[in-house]
């Protein structure tokens, strides 16, 4: 993806039908999310956003479909093995393997400072968090050089691409959020007011694998238009 042999700076491009379809599918997601939390028992919002909810299942696999797209569609070079190792990074965090084999998350800060846990959890939990992070950082200035380059937000790619990235700051604002006004701010959301964090950040985590696909293959389509 975003090879270096393809015209750096394309026309810009007007807004597709495809960007039009995500966003009215995003709004349409979001009032199907409130439609549960006022019209059902609040015991169905807390079995789809439970760990073992349908959110949390449908997450990983959907992240390991798009790590094979990414392979599939950009091959075994640097974006194609970037966005791979970064979407099975996702899917191991969805399925909870960042606090799997450790007494916290490897991505607590506090977990290191935590007495009576074995050293080696210690060093192999921040191994693996640095090299991940790594990634991660890696991916995201590399794609933010691409999009200078390229001007890619006048592209249709580079728009939902923005997009998708928005929404995963979204749905950590949405996990952060309950949490943050009781401990800073000493405010407590309701329990619906909850529900509706926790429905947001869960229901479009879900939906991100299928963000960043849309805008692969978006991408794709447009390099070969060329």
């Amino acid at each position: 993806m975003f090879s270096r042999s393809q015209p750096l700076v394309q026309p810009a491009q007007p807004f597709q039908p495809i960007e039009k379809i995500v966003v009215t599918v995003l709004v349409l997601f979001s009032i199907l999310l409130f439609a549960i939390i006022y019209m059902m028992d609040i015991s169905v919002t807390h079995k789809l956003t439970s760990e073992s909810g349908f959110f949390e299942v449908m997450s990983p696999p959907l992240w390991i479909a798009l790590a094979v797209l990414c392979v599939v569609k950009l091959g075994f070079r640097k974006w194609g093995l970037g966005t791979a190792a970064l979407s099975l990074i996702f899917a191991a965090r969805e399925a909870d393997l960042h606090k799997a084999f450790t007494a916290q998350s490897i991505f607590k800060h506090h977990f290191y400072k935590m007495d009576g846990v074995p050293f080696a959890q210690k060093f192999w939990g921040g191994l693996v968090a640095v090299i991940c992070i790594g990634i991660m950082l890696w991916m995201l200035f590399a794609f933010i050089a691409y999009l200078y380059r390229t001007k890619g937000w006048r592209q249709a790619w580079g728009r939902l691409t923005l997009l998708s990235i928005a929404l995963v700051i979204f749905t950590k604002i949405c996990d952060r959020l309950e949490a943050t006004l009781n401990v800073d701010y000493h405010i407590f959301l309701s329990e619906v007011q909850g529900e509706i964090c926790n429905m947001h950040e869960e229901g479009f985590e879900m939906l991100l694998p299928f963000m960043f696909a849309i805008s692969l293959l978006v991408w794709c389509r447009r390099v070969r238009s060329d």
